[in-house]
């Protein structure tokens, strides 16, 4: 075997062909779509598209949790009391401070985003038994340091938290920008640095590394950096994001579930007919059809899911709108602690 094989050994998520198409070539796939979808679609159809993505994907979160006796059982209070407190906490701040819901919301959408590449990264790691002890640190250290210098630093994101500042009446100056700037690249490039010598020092202490994974982190902050220093349209981001998150997070659940299925440690009727190879059609269509019904019980405040073509004009209440915001930090809190790596439990159906 040459002494490159041995520095260098390749795994994946699914299998070769599938993380080629869903977590190298999609991210690059969505980029493209965002920005010709932007010069010709209208601003409703882009807030469509992200939102039939983006729905969709949180289904898929409710169908690992609820749809499994095991998994419910095993995090009982968690999935029990979180949505109730999690939907009251929403309420509450809409009604009383609707800006601060937004911006928690906005926050924690964020580190959710980068922290589920992040997770992925681990997986590779995972299934390719690469890295040294230290990698998931310095992975996530480099997770945290690239995505905030992107949202520091690029002109879409700059504008927004500029803007933002002011309407709080806490004015900076284009000098100040420029110094918040060039600190945030200084620390990255500094970082960067120390990330390329910690891969450096993982091969000379005979850990071999995936380069899979490394393809995998390119694509993903290619695509952040590429559309937030490109395109003045927080739309066209959203929609080229919101393709690659949730396309390849309902990706991950499903062959989690196939996994689980074909290994006889599913315990759902539900998921073992849904992961059920050949049930691929039958899986799409239930994220479609709770699609709808989270239409439905939305009504008028998600009107874009009729791209700008379908109009509704229903009165939403508090409690209604509330439940919109709720079910992402739900989603999102549940992420936090259902996919650990490091859990035998979560390992066994990878």
């Amino acid at each position: 075997m040459s002494e490159s094989a041995n520095l260098f050994r390749s795994g994946y998520i699914v299998d070769r062909r599938q993380d080629y198409v869903w977590f190298l070539g999609l991210p690059i796939a969505a980029l493209v779509f965002a920005f010709v979808s932007g010069q010709y679609l209208p601003g409703a159809a882009l807030a469509a598209i992200a939102l039939w993505v983006t729905v969709p994907h949180h289904f898929v979160t409710w169908l690992r949790v609820y749809g499994s006796p095991g998994e419910f059982v095993r995090f009982k209070e968690r999935f029990i009391w979180g949505p109730v407190l999690l939907i009251g906490f929403c309420y509450l701040l809409l009604h009383y401070a609707p800006l601060s819901l937004v911006l928690i919301v906005t926050l924690w959408d964020h580190q959710h985003s980068l922290m589920q590449q992040y997770g992925f990264a681990r997986v590779y790691d995972f299934k390719a038994k690469t890295g040294s002890p230290s990698t998931a640190n310095f992975d996530l250290a480099f997770s945290w340091v690239f995505f905030v210098n992107m949202l520091v630093v690029s002109p879409l994101f700059s504008t927004l938290w500029v803007r933002m500042l002011h309407e709080w009446h806490v004015p900076i100056s284009a000098a100040g920008v420029q110094a918040v700037h060039q600190v945030s690249w200084a620390i990255t490039i500094v970082y960067s640095v120390v990330w390329l010598g910690h891969i450096a020092w993982t091969l000379r202490q005979g850990y071999a590394l995936n380069p899979i994974k490394y393809a995998f982190l390119g694509v993903s902050y290619f695509l952040w950096y590429f559309t937030s220093f490109t395109t003045e349209y927080l739309l066209v981001f959203a929609v080229a994001h919101r393709i690659m998150h949730g396309v390849q997070y309902i990706v991950m659940v499903y062959y989690y579930n196939r996994h689980k299925v074909e290994r006889g440690i599913s315990d759902s009727i539900v998921i073992s007919f849904l992961a059920k190879r050949g049930n691929v059609k039958a899986f799409l269509l239930m994220c479609g059809a709770y699609a709808l019904v989270f239409h439905a019980l939305s009504e008028g405040h998600v009107r874009d899911f009729g791209f700008g073509i379908v109009g509704f004009n229903a009165n939403f209440d508090l409690f209604s709108y509330s439940l919109l915001s709720s079910f992402a930090l739900i989603h999102y809190y549940y992420d936090a602690f259902i996919w650990k790596v490091r859990k035998k439990d979560v390992q066994e159906s990878l």
